[in-house]
């Protein structure tokens, strides 16, 4: 399984604990809908320390991608193919 790195804006929903949920992803323009989240991590970068969370979730159009909340506040999203 290879996977490419892209840009990529995420729409998320913050339910009432306060936890982002990743609901839509916008790759190259175009907007796919998550119509399921298949795991989540909260996965720690022993290199400098820094936390994120990262999503595995199942688009509309079949394909999966995985998308990590830094705690910078972006988002980086990578597809599996």
């Amino acid at each position: 399984m290879s996977r490419a790195e892209v840009d990529a804006i995420v729409e998320s929903y913050a339910g009432y604990k306060g936890e982002e949920t990743p609901r839509a992803v916008v790759l190259g323009g175009r907007r796919f809908a998550v119509v399921r989240v298949l795991s989540r991590e909260r996965v720690l970068d022993p290199a400098d320390g820094s936390r994120r969370e990262v999503w595995r979730c199942r688009l509309d159009d079949g394909r999966t991608v995985s998308v990590a909340l830094l705690e910078t506040g972006a988002w980086r999203a990578c597809l599996e193919s």
